[in-house]
């Protein structure tokens, strides 16, 4: 009998697991990109763009909608009385928030938004300028939905550090850290690229930094990371600047130490494979490739300083550093850290540099 009841309930489960309702394609609007603004009375100013599969690949099959509302959801709504098929969510690829946006505070979307299950947390979010409208009509014009692509290639072969909603999200609720996302502008050839990081202070955009300080960061952060610089270099009376691509481990944090003196020293191996250098520069004499990797050791460590300085001075932690100290000292406290003892962190850095492939070009 027992036998019977278990065949009967897992019958039933399979015939009900069946009955979900089948969303076709072509009969929804699947949003691609949500822009978020606030007009002159604060209210969200949405700008929403999604691919109508109906037109195949012509450049007019990128579709935008505008709308208005005193939240996300009444913003959402009022897009959704504008198109002839219903607005699905659940596939949107990227955020982006205007820059005035970020900075008046992102919270209501975190709460709201990015807390909806339906909403993956393996998408992209980014600041974009002068604002989401603006930049989104950009990208329509252009006909191309490639924002999320374009994210992602940079941190995989350029230099910026590794985002998505997921890492900014732990970032937000995690004690130690703070969040960040990549800023994106529309260059002269109207195609996107990335300009930047936006470091966010709770909810709000706190501090963004220029594509090197972006390039510096990314050398501290905990994933795998390489990206194009150049370094400035003496010879006798000779100066010049040579081209690199630096890879790099895991940085090492050492010496931690907590409390009224807060310490942290950075160990970090770069290796480098070097593209460009002046014509008096010789790759075959041993004291040159020194020079070199001197060269190299000493922009680092003083460009690495001076971006930790700036982290400090604008109270923000994207490293987590704070996160560091608190698994060493059991009295740490958040308010307290970020208040009074972040300020007076000190730190040493060591860079240790293998040139491990040269002479491309001179």
């Amino acid at each position: 009998m027992k036998q019977k009841f278990w065949i009967v309930l897992i019958f039933m489960a399979l015939l009900f697991s069946g009955c979900a309702r089948t969303k076709i394609v072509d009969q929804l609007s699947i949003l691609h990109t949500i822009g978020y603004d606030r007009d002159e009375a604060g209210q969200f100013r949405g700008t929403f763009l999604y691919p109508d599969y109906t037109q195949g690949k012509n450049k007019d099959s990128i579709q935008i909608r505008k709308a208005r509302g005193k939240t996300s959801s009444m913003m959402t709504a009022r897009s959704n009385e504008q198109t002839k098929k219903p607005i699905e969510l659940s596939k949107t690829q990227v955020f982006v928030f205007g820059e005035d946006f970020a900075k008046q505070g992102i919270g209501h979307i975190i709460d709201t938004v990015f807390n909806n299950p339906i909403i993956s947390t393996d998408i992209q979010t980014a600041v974009v300028k002068p604002s989401a409208r603006e930049f989104l009509e950009q990208v329509q014009k252009k006909g191309s939905l490639t924002l999320s692509e374009t994210i992602e290639q940079n941190f995989t072969t350029q230099s910026l550090p590794r985002t998505s909603l997921h890492l900014f999200l732990n970032d937000f609720y995690g004690q130690g850290r703070d969040p960040y996302m990549p800023i994106l502008e529309m260059g002269t050839e109207a195609n996107e690229y990335v300009k930047g990081l936006a470091v966010f202070k709770d909810d709000k955009l706190k501090l963004t930094l220029d594509s090197y300080q972006t390039f510096l960061f990314g050398l501290l952060d905990r994933f795998n990371h390489q990206g194009v610089s150049e370094v400035p270099i003496q010879k006798g009376k000779k100066k010049g600047i040579f081209i690199l691509r630096i890879m790099k481990e895991k940085p090492e944090w050492r010496n931690i130490q907590g409390g009224s003196s807060p310490r942290i020293d950075l160990l970090l191996n770069v290796f480098v494979i070097i593209r460009e250098y002046p014509e008096w520069i010789n790759l075959h004499d041993e004291k040159d490739i020194h020079l070199l990797e001197h060269a190299i050791e000493i922009t680092l460590k003083q460009d690495i300083g001076k971006l930790l300085d700036t982290f400090k001075e604008y109270g923000v932690d994207p490293i987590g550093i704070g996160d560091k100290i608190r698994g060493r000292d059991r009295r740490w406290n958040e308010q307290r850290f970020y208040r009074v003892e972040y300020k007076k962190l000190k730190s040493n850095i060591d860079i240790s540099t293998t040139i491990i492939q040269a002479g491309i070009k001179r």
